[in-house]
């Protein structure tokens, strides 16, 4: 312990400190840390202010702000700092006023909670997790997964000013649209021939995916955990007549086009140029693959190569 107004180490008197009022350097009052009670969590809180509320706690943000004000409870310290944050960015009241909409409704919902948090305020991924967790088993007595690979950007392109959003997925940013960069070989609707995309796609910053890089973002896709990797790269919509629940858990968005390739289910499919000879990446409900085509779409990912150079 130290004074504050001496500054001076009080360690040789730590036997009689308990005893003594004054600092034995300077006379100064002495001021004694407060002691630091041990704290709970934010489920611990929310079962304390349920019982006094009732689930009113969550429809209405100023009910909660209220009861956290007005809480006196060293011990929920920490906690009553996290929910400020929840009732700052309006998080329970918009949680519970989809509490009896779709799975698909809600998924959004969380989804656009947790960039609340994580983007607008610029915290940590696991900790909003486990708000957000808690949040999802008291509103809507279910949990849906959570990614933290949501952070969107866009690209211009300056060969023609077209804008395209961006998603960054692992340690890889992705175009999360075709490019429609009209060049030679563009066959209109973002289909390009094979000879023109190793030739004209490329962009300064942004390169034309190969099959690893491909194969890299569905090992990211197939470590979420959350079943077929070609569901969690598909978009939310488009799919519904191929009788799959896309979702489209890391903003890749691959909508669907028609096509004559065969097998159950494999008329509406998403392609993609690779850089590799005339190889194709394919998304089809519950597989994924790589063939050969004749035309197919662009999808561009950040050189990274290129930028170290700069």
């Amino acid at each position: 312990m130290f004074c504050n107004q001496c500054h001076k180490n009080l360690k040789d008197f730590e036997a009689l400190l308990d005893k003594m009022e004054n600092c034995p350097f300077c006379g100064a009052k002495l001021v004694r840390p407060a002691v630091k009670v041990p704290q709970k969590g934010v489920n611990d809180l929310f079962d304390t202010l349920l019982q006094k509320v009732g689930e009113g706690l969550f429809v209405d943000d100023s009910v909660l702000e209220n009861e956290l004000r007005n809480l006196e409870a060293p011990e929920f310290e920490d906690a009553k700092d996290r929910l400020f944050l929840l009732v700052l960015k309006h998080i329970p009241s918009s949680m519970s006023a989809v509490k009896d909409f779709s799975d698909g409704e809600q998924q959004e919902v969380i989804e656009a909670c947790l960039k609340r948090l994580c983007v607008d305020l610029g915290m940590s991924f696991e900790p909003c997790a486990q708000m957000l967790d808690a949040l999802q088993t008291y509103i809507w007595k279910k949990i849906f997964p959570l990614s933290q690979n949501f952070f969107e950007g866009h690209f211009v392109d300056p060969r023609d000013g077209q804008v395209y959003k961006t998603v960054k997925i692992g340690d890889q940013v992705w175009m999360k649209e075709p490019l429609k960069y009209k060049c030679v070989g563009y066959c209109g609707e973002g289909l390009y021939e094979w000879n023109s995309v190793n030739k004209y796609c490329a962009v300064r910053g942004w390169r034309v995916p190969k099959k690893k890089d491909f194969e890299k973002l569905v090992q990211t896709a197939s470590n979420l955990g959350l079943g077929d990797a070609s569901s969690v790269l598909m978009s939310r919509n488009g799919w519904e007549k191929c009788s799959v629940t896309p979702t489209d858990n890391l903003g890749f968005e691959a909508t669907p086009v028609k096509g004559n390739t065969g097998g159950i289910g494999s008329n509406y499919y998403s392609h993609f140029w690779t850089a590799d000879d005339k190889y194709c990446f394919e998304i089809f409900p519950g597989r994924i693959s790589f063939s050969t085509h004749s035309q197919s779409y662009v999808r561009l990912i950040k050189d990274d190569s290129a930028e170290n150079k700069e």
